[in-house]
C-alpha cells in the first residue's frame, strides 16, 4: 500500500489544564484571572505502518502529563521583558506597568515564554510534546504537529511544530 496522509486529532475532555494567569499589551498589565483551558493536538503525517500517525492513546498520555504540570497553577511569563520576577521568602513577586502580585512559590510555574497567552501556551505544549515524542521515539511519522488551546469558549491559540527526524 503507498504511503497515505493521516491526522491523528485528540480532544478529550479531559486533555486541559485550570490555570491563573495575565497578560501584558502595550503598557497595561491585565489583572490575575484564571481559566479552564482546554487542549487540543493533532499529528498530521504518513501511516507508520500501523494504519496511523501515532496511537491516540499515547499522544493523550504525553500531552496530558504536560497539561498536568499546568493545573492549578499561576502561569507566569519567564521572558517577558516587561514582567519583572523575584523570588522572596518563599514568595513569588511579580510587578508589571505597576501591578505587584505576591504568589506562593508552590502555586506558581515560570515558563521560558514572553506573555502567558493561548498562543505562547500551545507553543509551550507543543514544544514539550514533541521532545516527549522523540524521547519515546513516536514521532517518525509526525510531519506536522499542532497544539490549539482554547482559552474561552471558541477562542483559541494555535502552535505548529515540525518535529526533527533522525
Amino acid at each position: 500500500m503507498p504511503s497515505t496522509p493521516f491526522v491523528t486529532w485528540v480532544e478529550p475532555a479531559d486533555l486541559g489544564f485550570n490555570s491563573a494567569h495575565f497578560i501584558t499589551y502595550g503598557t497595561v498589565c491585565e489583572n490575575l484571572h484564571g481559566h479552564n483551558f482546554h487542549t487540543r493536538v493533532t499529528a498530521h503525517g504518513e501511516d507508520t505502518g500501523e494504519g496511523y500517525v501515532l496511537d491516540f492513546v499515547a499522544l493523550t498520555r504525553l500531552a496530558g502529563e504536560i497539561c498536568g504540570t499546568l493545573s492549578d497553577r499561576v502561569i507566569l511569563p519567564g521572558t517577558s521583558p516587561v514582567v519583572k520576577i523575584d523570588e522572596v521568602d518563599g514568595l513569588v513577586k511579580v510587578e508589571s506597568f505597576g501591578k505587584r502580585f505576591w504568589i506562593e512559590k508552590e502555586s506558581a510555574i515560570v515558563l521560558p515564554i514572553a506573555n502567558a497567552t493561548a498562543e505562547l501556551l500551545a507553543w509551550y505544549i507543543g514544544e514539550r510534546l514533541t521532545e516527549s515524542l522523540r524521547r519515546e521515539n513516536l514521532s517518525n511519522g509526525v510531519q506536522l504537529l499542532e497544539v490549539a488551546v482554547e482559552e474561552a469558549d471558541r477562542q483559541w491559540g494555535i502552535s505548529r511544530h515540525r518535529p526533527q527526524h533522525g
